[in-house]
């Protein structure tokens, strides 16, 4: 995956809400809840929906996947309806956000993508990262990656999570040219924050 997703960096060169909660079915037949007039107390109940995996299923497009060192998940999937989500959370989804743009940037034997989800003022911004740690001429490039999830209110960072899994899949570049309006520049620099201490 690596590889592929090194490559699509060189050749460049993870508002929206949850889902509503669903409305259960009333536990008294319509017409005796209109027959008991309106002082009667309404005894239908609204449910919440049921927990959703982080995961992408198997009837959407993965564009993005890790797990964080906090255990943690994250995935930004490609839904049926052509649209995208982006899912965080432990064994079930705590925060699914949907809608998204993405843009990408090429580097000196590298590149970054990113994926920027709003929930109000907050942005959820994924990335994937590859930057060259080694400028001597005629030596190897030895590239670094990183990838995860810096969290902004306006230019403020409120959160950095990085992926901690050998099993990353780094943001597909096709597929987000496919699900995403594109932007003309990344959604912040601030994600050099992820870098290993390595990295010049």
């Amino acid at each position: 995956m690596r590889a592929l997703a090194a490559l699509a960096l060189l050749l460049a060169g993870c508002a929206g809400e949850g889902p509503a909660p669903e409305e259960a079915t009333s536990t008294e037949p319509a017409e005796e809840i209109a027959a008991a007039g309106e002082d009667a107390p309404d005894t239908r109940v609204t449910q919440a929906p049921a927990p959703s995996p982080v995961t992408c299923s198997q009837a959407e497009e993965a564009i993005f996947s890790c797990k964080t060192a906090s255990g943690k998940s994250i995935a930004v999937c490609g839904t049926p309806d052509g649209k995208a989500e982006y899912r965080f959370g432990g064994d079930t989804a705590e925060l699914t956000l949907r809608g998204g743009e993405w843009a990408s940037v090429p580097y000196s034997g590298g590149g970054e993508a990113q994926i920027a989800f709003a929930n109000g003022p907050v942005r959820y911004v994924v990335f994937s990262r590859m930057i060259r740690t080694n400028f001597a001429a005629g030596e190897p490039n030895n590239p670094v990656f990183s990838d995860g999830v810096i969290v902004l209110e306006g230019e403020e960072v409120v959160a950095l999570q990085t992926c901690d899994d050998p099993d990353t899949l780094a943001i597909q570049y096709f597929a987000a040219e496919e699900r995403f309006p594109t932007a003309d520049d990344l959604f912040t620099f601030e994600t050099g924050r992820a870098d290993p201490a390595t990295a010049e």
